[in-house]
């Protein structure tokens, strides 16, 4: 019983956050409309696919399936310091990105995550993280023109 009280209760949370995802895609679909004539996809496609998203997990929470029963425990020994050592390595981008700028900051702590997290050898890491900053880049500053931090140097 206890189960599925949870499950009605974290259901309907998030079927809640999904009302107010879908809300503001809603409100930025009008402001698109009435902004960009013609634009097919736009600031209101995101909170659009989260806000379904939450709704329909919220309700297979809520209505459908009770939640599984599972222990949680403390993590402890490498679990722990992998845990740790990525949340340091996120503080530590948080620090850097204005003063080293976003493809040194990012390229640095991608490593970092791919070995904290991953477990993935030097050279390995080295590579994935190359290779994320620059899709990345790619992505951002290429494509969709994200003005990025450049830092100190310029880069």
């Amino acid at each position: 019983m206890v189960k599925r009280k949870q499950g009605k209760v974290v259901g309907t949370a998030l079927i809640l956050l999904g009302v107010v995802a879908l809300w503001e895609a809603w409100r930025l679909y009008g402001l698109r409309t009435q902004m960009v004539a013609g634009a097919v996809v736009g600031d209101d496609t995101f909170p659009l696919i989260v806000g379904v998203a939450l709704v329909v997990f919220g309700a297979t929470a809520a209505f459908l399936h009770p939640p599984a029963a599972v222990k949680v425990s403390i993590p402890y020994g490498e679990q722990r310091g992998r845990m740790l050592a990525s949340g340091a390595l996120l503080v530590g981008y948080w620090l850097i990105v204005p003063y080293a700028g976003y493809s040194a900051s990012t390229v640095l702590v991608a490593i970092g995550l791919f070995r904290a997290m991953g477990g993935y050898r030097w050279p390995v890491a080295v590579l994935m993280g190359g290779v994320t900053t620059g899709v990345l880049h790619l992505l951002f500053r290429v494509w969709l023109l994200q003005p990025l931090p450049t830092g100190l140097v310029g880069v």
